[in-house]
């Protein structure tokens, strides 16, 4: 591990060398700065000349621009800017400017005693947005703490995918940006449904622009099937996240963050074309809406409309999302927004496909077997409605608050033949399936307020929140039951061909699931000395949870009840800076997860609870633009849910038992590496170790790897137009042996995925790509399901040809 550090130490060192031998030069810039406050048209040109802003708040306060539009350097375009508002500008380095009051005019006053007191500093620059910057990484990241922070000064594991990777790479759903992310495993369930595993465990928490959103694995949902055209970048912190989720998993919390209204007009349109007749396009305008720009709106859509590697697999896609944001106020913005998205699948899979005969071999199945069938389609429709309102107060502090109404609806016919084992002439599969309708449906509000104070000499940062979300999840069964009916014939000859229709019916069976979860929480960052930092926060959560069903065959109910009131979840992390690009971090928070697992008795199981360690060394260069680090954790967990296989039957609402273990324990490394490694390079990966032992040192689940690796990268040919890159996942071995359903044990060795992209920018703002996935055609299990005994290939090569033009 040492010998590690040093090579990463060392290389990023050649490089930061190298690259500050490139000779700075005073390029003409474009601008489109609009007129109004000076602080909103400083935050417009940091983000157009790529430049960090500092400057007083009290500086700025109450005063107006005239903007500035043209092509020109960019000193000449900040002083068009700053005409008429009596303040200067300087540049300490090339990438940072300086904006003050001349010299003995306002700012910094003496206070009775002889001190100084100083003012407020606001700082402005590329922040956390990532589009239009051309990285692979991020300036700013607040999902760990809720205090907007750099990366390396963020005591947890945070990897932020990009708008820039996202497009390089072809990364259209959260499936594949996820499987481009460092530590993150991604099993796919059947053609609908992820499972998601960071650190040795699943579920982790969803957030949609910082707030927890609630999904439901069984029949898929909104977050899981995500389009990443709506957003701009997804950051995922890996390790507990109480603090800011709440009650949940130490795996990973996925936060999705949304594109937002821009202050200068810009958009573009693409179509794409790709194997299986794989049809997309895409649609983004945005900009100011008024001659003052005080209104600003967004509007994105896509359409999808592909087959699939997967036999007779169709899927017809359709996403819009439109946003309005006002300035009704000198430092007052109203956003309103919403986004639709709607999918409709034909022959969908519920669930794998069966892995053995009956004699324990595996069975070979064509990459392009697909067991689901019935000719039925299969809907999923998910809707957010939000409103947000931001404040920001002369003294730096600020003001935020926002409601969101979230709706995922899933209904249709599903069959699959994903249960069985296989006899020598192929029969012994059974479907699982039938017709259902559930709806998930959550209320969020969010709001807290943020600042600066000083005390004892020095500024530290604070925030104060509190989150509420009220949820539900309405799940029918229809019609008649055909689980566990053989399908016709032989699975080798299964061709989906089964008439459903005499399985339509009423409603036989309902369940109703609430979980009701407010969190007030409190965070800081303290600076202790010019090189320590204390981050340190709590949260207080009220959890609810009810469980009601309903048998209307038999007229049986069952009603169950959980609460906690007052759960404690402490947070606190240290950053020692070791020079100017070097720092280490330590970090510890508890974890405190309600159980929606049952027991064999259908008894909702205790809590989860136990403890997250972290510690690491991170690297920040080029004012941010490129990222390092390297981290060791311990996670150790008590009243862990497992899989109770002593038994085999299902609990009445058609879930499976489970048990708690205590004594879990998660220990592993992860090095990154994210950014601009020289001029034109992108590089964004890692490599990640994790394992997990029960309290005799057995390991808990082995069908996600130990060891993975994942690496993208692009380089920006110079004076050509041309950009070429390419993706790796690579990871180790993964088994399981099953003695329920079926008797045997599947294998699947260490394997890795290779892709290649190709991109020419044309001057008119035209842009061609080409993306190649799986350029070796490798044939792998992507997945081994525990409980069913099923498994799923991973696709096989595919090309998609994109066109896009920019405006």
């Amino acid at each position: 591990m040492a010998t590690l550090l040093v090579s990463t130490a060392l290389g990023v060192g050649l490089a930061v060398t190298h690259r500050e031998a490139v000779a700075q030069t005073k390029a003409q810039t474009s601008f489109s700065v609009p007129a109004g406050p000076l602080n909103r048209a400083l935050t417009a040109f940091g983000r157009q000349a790529g430049v960090q802003v500092t400057y007083l708040a009290s500086a700025a306060a109450g005063k107006t621009s005239s903007g500035f539009s043209g092509s020109a350097p960019r000193e000449h375009a900040l002083a068009g800017i700053l005409a008429g508002s009596g303040l200067v500008y300087s540049f300490p380095n090339a990438t940072t400017v300086a904006i003050s009051s001349p010299a003995g005019v306002g700012g910094n006053v003496s206070a009775d005693d002889g001190s100084t007191v100083l003012d407020t500093i606001t700082v402005q620059g590329q922040g956390a947005t990532t589009e239009g910057t051309g990285s692979y990484t991020t300036a700013q990241t607040s999902t760990a703490t809720g205090l907007p922070l750099s990366l390396r000064q963020t005591p947890q594991s945070v990897t932020v995918v990009t708008r820039q990777k996202m497009e390089d790479q072809n990364l259209t759903t959260i499936a594949e940006v996820l499987n481009q992310t460092p530590g993150i495993t991604v099993h796919q369930m059947d053609s609908e449904r992820t499972n998601i595993y960071a650190r040795g465990f699943s579920n982790p928490n969803w957030q949609i622009d910082g707030i927890p959103t609630w999904y439901r694995i069984q029949y898929g949902s909104g977050p899981s099937v995500s389009d990443m055209v709506l957003y701009d970048r997804v950051e995922v912190l890996r390790g507990a996240t109480g603090l800011m989720a709440g009650a949940g998993d130490p795996s990973a919390t996925i936060n999705l963050e949304r594109k937002l209204p821009t202050d200068t007009f810009q958009g573009y349109v693409s179509g794409s074309v790709g194997s299986w007749a794989n049809y997309r396009s895409e649609f983004d305008v945005s900009g100011p809406l008024n001659k003052e720009g005080t209104l600003r709106g967004r509007l994105v859509t896509s359409l999808q409309d592909a087959n699939s590697y997967l036999d007779r697999y169709q899927l017809r896609e359709g996403v819009v999302y439109g946003v309005l944001e006002a300035d009704i106020g000198e430092n007052t913005t109203l956003a309103i927004g919403t986004d639709y998205q709607r999918r409709k699948s034909d022959n969908t899979q519920f669930g794998g496909f069966p892995l053995f005969h009956t004699d324990g071999s595996l069975v070979d199945y064509d990459r392009s077997f697909n067991p689901g069938g019935g000719n039925f389609p299969y809907h999923q429709d998910f809707r957010t409605h939000f409103v947000r309102l931001d404040h920001e107060f002369d003294s730096g502090w600020k003001f935020h608050s926002e409601y969101s109404y979230y709706r995922a609806k899933r209904w249709g016919g599903l069959l699959s033949a994903s249960w069985g084992t296989i006899n020598d002439d192929g029969t012994g599969a059974e479907l699982l399936g039938g017709f259902l309708e559930t709806t998930t449906t959550q209320h969020a509000i969010n709001s807290y307020v943020e600042g600066p104070v000083e005390f004892l000499g020095r500024e530290h940062d604070l925030r104060f929140g509190v989150t509420s979300t009220f949820g539900q999840d309405d799940h029918h069964s229809l019609g008649g039951d055909l689980d566990y009916m053989d399908i016709p014939g032989s699975i080798f000859d299964w061709n989906g061909d089964f008439d459903l229709t005499p399985y339509q019916g009423d409603l036989v069976f309902r369940s109703l699931t609430k979980i009701n979860q407010t969190g007030i929480y409190g965070s800081g960052r303290f600076r202790l000395t010019d090189d320590v930092s204390l981050i340190a926060g709590s949260r207080i959560v009220f959890y609810d949870y009810g469980f009601d069903t309903e048998d209307y065959d038999t007229g049986s109910t069952s009603s169950q009840e959980s609460k906690r009131n007052g759960e404690w979840i402490p947070y606190a992390g240290l950053v020692y800076d070791l020079s100017d690009n070097w720092s280490v971090y330590g970090s510890y928070t508890s974890i405190f997860k309600q159980q929606a697992y049952r027991d064999k008795s259908n008894s909702i199981i205790d809590p989860t609870t136990g403890s997250n360690f972290e510690v690491g060394i991170k690297g920040a260069f080029y004012d941010d633009r490129l990222n390092v680090s390297l981290a060791g954790f311990h996670v150790k967990q008590d009243n862990l849910a497992t899989r109770d296989r002593s038994v085999s039957y299902r609990l009445p609402d058609g879930t499976w038992p489970y048990m708690t273990i205590d004594g879990a324990v998660t220990k592993g490394v992860e090095l990154e590496v994210s950014g601009e490694v020289l001029p034109g390079w992108q590089v964004g990966g890692g490599f990640t170790h994790s394992r997990t032992e029960d309290a005799d040192g057995n390991r808990i689940s082995t069908v996600i790897p130990e060891n993975m690796l994942r690496l993208a990268t692009t380089y920006k040919i110079p004076d050509t137009g041309l950009t070429v890159g390419g993706n790796l996942s690579w990871q180790s071995k993964i088994f399981n042996s099953w003695e329920w359903p079926a008797v045997g044990t599947a294998v699947q060795d260490s394997y890795a995925v290779v892709g290649l992209m190709a991109r020419y920018d044309f001057e008119n703002g035209v842009a061609a790509s080409l993306n190649v996935n799986n350029l070796f055609n490798e044939k792998y299990y992507s997945s081994l399901d525990e409980t069913y005994a099923t498994g799923n290939y991973g696709a096989p090569r595919s090309v998609m040809l994109t066109l896009k033009k920019t405006f």
